[in-house]
């Protein structure tokens, strides 16, 4: 019995890791569902209130399912843009959370995680080390989950330094 289970769970796991989907038990009852990874038709990106914090003003990129259950995890890339033709401003956002395991997030319709884009104040940093630019925007990223989206966003940032990072999703909306 032991070595069915220990295959069992190994089985998963790789399953898991791979992307392949997962099942998850569901209830008392021992009722389970099996949910796939996310699919870009099925989440919708945006931006909600930002807050600020010694320096740092943190706008919440929330990825909210309008499908069904579905996994996401990773820590998005997000690169600020400027004009129509969307021109990289500056350097994409520093991941706060190498090294650090991503968890996976079982998403039900309309349920949503988020993270935390920092942006500093680029007047924190010498005028001639940062190079300050508006941007109007940025470029979201977060592969296989959601394709290349951009968003309304208007920010300064150091174009000579990274000003901006990014952390591991987290559940909810708030990117806390």
């Amino acid at each position: 019995m032991k070595r069915v289970t220990r295959s069992v769970l190994v089985a998963v796991a790789v399953t898991g890791m791979f992307g392949f989907g997962f099942t998850a038990p569901l209830g008392a009852a021992g009722a389970r569902v099996t949910s796939a990874n996310c699919q870009p038709s099925q989440l919708r990106v945006s931006v909600a209130q930002s807050e600020g914090a010694a320096g740092t003003i943190y706008y919440p990129i929330v990825f909210a399912n309008r499908g069904g259950a579905c996994w996401i995890w990773g820590v998005p890339g997000v690169q600020p843009v400027v004009g129509a033709k969307r021109h990289p401003q500056g350097p994409r956002a520093t991941n706060e959370s190498v090294g650090q395991m991503p968890a996976r997030h079982l998403l039900g319709h309309d349920a949503a995680v988020s993270v935390g884009y920092g942006v500093a104040e680029s007047g924190n940093y010498p005028a001639a080390t940062c190079r300050a630019r508006n941007a109007s925007g940025v470029i979201v990223t977060l592969a296989p989950f959601i394709r290349p989206t951009y968003l309304a966003l208007r920010i300064s940032v150091c174009t000579r330094l990274a000003s901006t990072h990014t952390r591991l999703l987290v559940a909810g909306r708030t990117g806390a």
